[in-house]
């Protein structure tokens, strides 16, 4: 179970670096790419957290939460309450 947490501490961090490199510079990926990396990554990383114990699947659970509200939720609420171009 502690390789569990691992994997899922382990994938926020690589979705955290991948989609943090792409926000950054645009031009260094395809965005269609990343943002499917950026979504799928967190969410496997939520149901390996949600399988292992201890310290590190609270890590896992709040890391891939985080990951997945800047990447998902923000920008669809954002583009409910955008009134104007």
């Amino acid at each position: 179970m502690k390789k569990l947490g691992l994997a899922s501490v382990g994938l926020f961090v690589i979705s955290l670096v991948v989609y943090g490199s792409w926000f950054f510079n645009e031009s260094a990926y395809n965005g269609k790419g990343v943002l499917l990396l950026a979504v799928l990554l967190p969410v496997i990383g939520l149901i390996t957290a949600f399988q292992s114990k201890g310290f590190l699947k609270a890590i896992g659970i709040v890391g891939n939460t985080l990951v997945l509200m800047w990447v998902v939720i923000i920008p669809a609420a954002s583009i409910l309450f955008w009134n104007q171009p």
